[in-house]
């Protein structure tokens, strides 16, 4: 229960602030206790204590025997719109490099054309109520790697307010995805252009289509792409990798389509595997990873005024077709292979 009570509160708190930013500077009379209780189906102890602390914060004034109202002072909104930022299902404790690298472009972006427009993260209390209440106060949604479970939520949501998806493809919605069948096999193909015979695919989750893209080149190729290659993000995966190193097999090119950390020092481990080719996005390459290669660069900052524009429409004009993320394949040499 305690754990329920607090998110209620976080989420009372977050409705009332973005109530007031919506008020556009005016003094305004916020809803009854007994009202937000109802909307919230909380008790009313929890939404005075919401309260309480924004009256003590400055954010509203109460008149005795009238009620509570908005302090402008305190929060200039007067132009302002609210645009929501949510991650995956709004539970992530940690972002990825890639999703606050793409929804920094696109904050950026709304922060650009307006000084007044708000950026507000949407977090677990509020995206796991039936119907979001919270969300009724937002000018839009950008909205990184949704999970499958939440897309009729999604659909719902999107009536009536913008939504715009990176990095997932759904249909019925505006979305900017990654290519992981194309990707893969442009990359494929460079590296057996360059004497690979056995690759390996490092990914996070089932993605058939990176496989697809994998097999393509291959079978082009005259090669085979074996199941065995293809590994997960997990320290069993390092693991497993050591394992075909040890039984002779060493891949001459690996393809990280996720975070790469943990990798690097298992390859520094295996001189079989020096001369291998990596692909990888630059946002999990650091300093001490030194590997010939590609990097595999999704220019997020390309899309963002694309992303803002469609943010910035109506809901009912949004065209809602999926574009893909333009990538740039940069060669890279970081190290003398060994003779």
């Amino acid at each position: 229960m305690k754990n329920q009570s607090s998110s209620s509160y976080m989420r009372i708190r977050h409705y009332v602030l973005d109530w007031l930013a919506r008020t556009k500077g005016s003094v305004t009379r916020i809803p009854s206790t007994r009202e937000l209780a109802e909307k919230f189906e909380v008790s009313q102890p929890t939404v005075v204590r919401a309260l309480q602390e924004l009256i003590k914060e400055g954010y509203l004034v109460n008149r005795p025997g009238v009620g509570l109202f908005s302090n402008p002072r305190q929060l200039d909104a007067r132009e302002s719109r609210i645009w929501g930022i949510v991650f995956g299902d709004g539970r992530w404790a940690y972002l990825p490099r890639d999703a606050f690298h793409a929804t920094s472009c696109i904050g950026t972006e709304l922060l650009r054309r307006n000084n007044h427009n708000l950026l507000k993260l949407i977090t677990m209390g509020e995206t796991q109520r039936e119907n979001f209440p919270e969300l009724s106060m937002l000018a839009g949604i950008c909205w990184w790697g949704v999970e499958e479970r939440l897309i009729p939520d999604m659909l719902r949501i999107s009536e009536t307010i913008p939504v715009v998806l990176i990095a997932n493809k759904v249909a019925g919605l505006d979305c900017f995805y990654y290519d992981f069948e194309q990707e893969n096999y442009r990359v494929a193909q460079w590296m057996i252009s360059r004497g690979c015979r056995r690759l390996a695919l490092v990914r996070s989750h089932l993605i058939p289509e990176a496989v697809l893209g994998i097999e393509r080149a291959c079978r082009e190729a005259g090669l085979k792409f074996s199941p065995d290659y293809i590994l997960r993000y997990d320290l069993a995966a390092e693991q497993q990798l050591g394992q075909l190193v040890a039984h002779g097999g060493a891949p001459d090119g690996i393809l990280f389509n996720c975070k790469a950390v943990g990798f690097p020092e298992e390859i520094a481990k295996h001189p079989e595997l020096a001369n291998c080719l990596i692909a990888s996005s630059p946002l999990w390459v650091d300093a001490n990873w030194k590997f010939n290669g590609l990097l595999n660069d999704t220019r997020f900052e390309e899309i963002a005024s694309e992303a803002v524009d469609l943010l910035e429409m109506k809901a009912a004009d949004m065209p809602r077709i999926a574009r893909r993320l333009p990538v740039v394949h940069c060669p890279i040499t970081n190290h003398t292979p060994n003779p």
